[in-house]
């Protein structure tokens, strides 16, 4: 069954950003505080519990407690949005105890990247549109740039917003236009994904890949992995973000070698280098919003607003 995509009400200054964090511990309480301090200057209210600062082992707290805390941010009337903390790993200890009926009857803006995928699977298979794009406690919101700042406002408060994204970096691997549903995330997630309650859908749709720390081998694993599944000969186009800290040892080859080879033969278009990811540079992506890709032009498109 397809469930139709849901719009979230588009923000308005003022309104509060609940942060949560339903994966990792905090790292830098700085960078942190330099993210809300951005937040805040956004124009927004950034609401948060000192449970956020919690810490068992790898997790941000208890299975427990961080799934009542993403569920009562959903559910809170005063708040408009959600961010997440930090990536890491633990959001999909959460999905046996979140309930899809309580998700999909409140719809709202929900942010994150990395781990987060988990979530933006899981909420898209709800309805809901999401974003992938940068968390209170990463560097990508502490140094958000001028430009970057513009687009993630837009995004998130213009229900006329749909922007054609030009970077001087973009390369095409594959010609051709795409257009389809965004979807994607994290590449390590996202092949995690199959086999489980929330697994990736690709059909007809533009998939959007990003990874980082991942060495040659494994990231050629995983695609591989997606592409023995028939998720991307299934897809209506590719969209490659960046690849991070994932050069290999040697020097005879890069990660652009890598993912040229295992990237060969596929009948859609490939559009690589996009500044979403890991990095500083991390551009927000609309996640249940229909885009365009063109390989040939270097652009993508997004079709349709993300928030109503």
């Amino acid at each position: 069954m397809i469930i139709p995509m849901t719009q979230p009400q588009g923000l308005k200054p003022g309104d509060t950003i609940a942060v949560v964090a339903p994966a990792g511990p905090m790292t830098s309480r700085d960078v942190f505080d330099r993210g809300i301090a951005a937040l805040e200057r956004l124009g927004f209210r950034a609401r948060f519990t000192n449970r956020v600062f919690q810490s068992y082992r790898y997790l941000a707290g208890h299975d427990a407690d961080r799934a009542d805390e993403l569920i009562q941010a959903i559910e809170d009337p005063s708040i408009q949005a959600i961010m997440a903390f930090r990536g890491g790993y633990g959001c999909a200890r959460l999905v046996p105890l979140l309930n899809e009926r309580r998700i999909r009857e409140n719809c709202k803006i929900f942010m994150g990247f990395s781990d987060l995928t988990t979530l933006h699977l899981l909420f898209n298979k709800c309805g809901w549109i999401t974003f992938h794009g940068p968390m209170a406690g990463t560097e990508s919101l502490a140094k958000i740039s001028a430009e970057r700042e513009e687009h993630l406002v837009s995004l998130l408060t213009n229900k006329f917003y749909r922007p054609i994204l030009r970077f001087p970096q973009l390369e095409s691997r594959s010609s051709g236009t795409a257009e389809g549903v965004l979807t994607g995330g994290c590449l390590s997630l996202v092949a995690a994904s199959l086999g489980t309650p929330y697994e990736i859908q690709t059909k007809g749709k533009i998939l959007f890949l990003e990874d980082t720390g991942e060495p040659p081998y494994r990231i050629d694993r995983m695609i591989t992995h997606l592409r023995l599944a028939g998720k991307l000969d299934s897809a209506a186009g590719l969209l490659l973000g960046q690849f991070s800290d994932c050069s290999p040892p040697a020097e005879d080859y890069s990660i652009d070698d890598v993912l040229r080879d295992v990237l060969s033969g596929l009948n859609i278009p490939v559009l690589t280098n996009f500044p979403a990811g890991h990095a500083l540079d991390n551009w927000a992506l609309p996640l249940g919003v229909k885009a365009k890709i063109d390989a040939d032009a270097l652009a993508v498109r997004f079709l349709e607003p993300a928030v109503c």
